[in-house]
């Protein structure tokens, strides 16, 4: 207990140079519904000067220990979305705190591999649902194989044709997604509903609940051919 304790004086010595006030990394690519550029414990800001008072550190001492014992204490109620925000505050606290870290870690990995499902996605049609039902601000990856054949035919004349204005955010054939949130047609909630790009892969962390629906980008889908294997890992409800 005392080499703990010492330990623990020492990392809260190092670390308090620059407290974390971010929240778990979001990953938000390019087009993706929500979330915030990544950040997290890790990522030091600096600029905050290291305490010198021993009271002060005594405090720091006894808040992590204490919210240490109520994480592990969550754990073992299974109530890990508790025990995880401890984690990350104590983290918060103390970056360079490794039972914490190797705590947060383990939740993390263990919630990027919770479910698994794989689906076809039929180039020749649209908006199609996999069956999964994403969870707010818990981590998920698609991962699409193989190929379609993209289709465009149309009689030009000498001066070609200019490419609609809908079909100039992601690349012609690409797989593109979004969350239907089951908002009614027309209403402010379904205008905010925005298609994101998903390419060969993606990982993610959805901003909102809802059902997830695939399809090759295309203004006609009708005269496509093929299929692409979509493989979906992480926190997720299936209906």
């Amino acid at each position: 207990m005392r080499s703990r304790k010492a330990f623990l004086s020492a990392a809260v010595l190092c670390s308090l140079t620059g407290l974390l006030l971010a929240q778990q990394p979001r990953i938000a690519p390019r087009g993706a519904p929500g979330g915030t550029p990544q950040t997290g414990p890790g990522t030091k800001p600096a600029g905050r000067a290291m305490p010198t008072d021993p009271k002060l550190v005594a405090f720091h001492r006894d808040f992590v220990q204490k919210v240490e014992k109520l994480a592990l204490q969550y754990e073992s109620a299974k109530q890990m979305d508790k025990a995880r925000t401890c984690y990350e505050e104590i983290l918060k606290l103390v970056p360079e705190y490794p039972p914490a870290r190797s705590k947060l870690d383990q939740m993390i990995q263990k919630e990027a591999t919770a479910e698994r499902k794989v689906i076809d996605i039929q180039a020749n049609r649209e908006w199609q649902d996999t069956g999964v039902i994403t969870v707010p601000g818990k981590p998920m990856r698609i991962a699409c194989k193989g190929s379609w054949t993209f289709n465009m035919s149309h009689q030009l004349g000498p001066t070609g044709m200019e490419i609609p204005k809908e079909l100039r955010d992601f690349n012609l054939g690409s797989m593109i997604g979004i969350i239907n949130t089951g908002a009614p047609v027309g209403s402010d909630e379904a205008k905010k509903i925005k298609p994101f790009l998903i390419g060969d892969v993606l990982e993610f962390f959805p901003d909102q609940q809802g059902r997830l629906m695939l399809r090759m980008y295309d203004s006609d889908n009708t005269d496509n051919a093929g299929r692409v294997s979509v493989e979906i890992t992480g926190t997720f409800e299936k209906g």
